[in-house]
């Protein structure tokens, strides 16, 4: 427990800066880059295939183009759709040349450049949008773990999964929902009575959903019910990401995906809620964004 605590007053004394600051943003791009990285080698890792140097090296950079093609996206329109066209035609065109890229391996090969490039890409590309979104995103997904673990303790009686988590039930995820979805929402409602300066509010918004296509015309209590909507996506969200990786770890009868973090497992360990709520996060605000 000790060395947990300890992991994880780190990590925040490194990431929150990295999260908060504008000026950091190409220390974080670089940070999260080498979080692909250590993802991908977690994954082989867990699939225990024997893939040579090569290979290796050519999952990492489609995996680090996936990356890089997320978070530039917003610099260069249809970049993402692009690179990704591009390393399905080279995973295909390696599938028939290559003989540890056997057409068995096609599924593996694609989550893995997908489910890391993309979590970790999401996530930037939230800062990129505005760092009230990444404040969100992490009270909704903390706070959710937290809530739904100590009231699953104390009221739990129906197991969620029990073949994939058999801790988890589902009066604590549902009471982690609800009171994560009601901190985050208050936050995102209240956001300008929260950060009224203008050094944390400089553009004056009132709620964190405002400036966001059309919907700054829309009335208070629309902006709430939004607000609230999105919380409990990204909530439901994040937990389906906890399972889909506890379905992963109990599949392939390992306890952690890493161990980079001590007392927390890997990258995918620490991050798994997280990377698959950025992804919904990030889509729903793209789709915001177009109406």
């Amino acid at each position: 427990m000790k060395k947990r605590t300890i992991t994880g007053a780190i990590m925040l004394i490194v990431l929150i800066p990295l999260l908060i600051i504008e000026q950091l943003s190409i220390p974080l791009k670089i940070v999260f880059g080498l979080g692909v990285v250590i993802g991908v080698f977690e994954l082989l890792k867990m699939y225990n295939k024997n893939y040579k140097k090569e290979s290796v090296a050519i999952i990492m950079l489609l995996s680090l183009a996936s990356y890089a093609g997320i978070i530039l996206n917003n610099h260069i329109p249809n970049l993402f759709i692009i690179i990704t066209l591009i390393n399905i035609i080279i995973i295909l065109a390696l599938s028939i040349y290559k003989e540890d890229f056997s057409k068995d391996n096609l599924g593996i090969m694609l989550f893995i450049m997908f489910y890391i490039s993309l979590g970790a890409g999401s996530l930037i590309s939230l800062k990129e949008i505005g760092t009230r979104f990444i404040v969100f995103l992490f009270l909704i997904t903390m706070l959710t773990d937290v809530f739904a673990y100590l009231v699953g303790i104390k009221f739990g009686k129906h197991k969620m999964a029990p073949l994939v988590s058999p801790k988890k039930s589902w009066e604590g995820a549902i009471g982690g929902t609800i009171i994560a979805v009601t901190i985050a929402s208050v936050f995102g409602i209240l956001y300008g009575k929260i950060l009224p300066t203008e050094f944390l509010n400089p553009n004056g918004l009132n709620t964190i959903i405002d400036g966001l296509g059309n919907l700054s015309d829309i009335n208070k209590v629309g902006k709430s019910f939004i607000i609230i909507f999105i919380a409990i996506i990204v909530s439901i969200g994040g937990q389906i990401g906890d399972l889909v990786a506890s379905k992963l770890k109990r599949n392939y009868e390992i306890k952690d995906f890493g161990n980079i973090f001590p007392g927390h497992g890997g990258v995918l360990d620490r991050f798994d809620s997280s990377f698959f709520a950025s992804m919904i996060l990030f889509t729903i605000l793209m789709f915001i964004n177009l109406i």
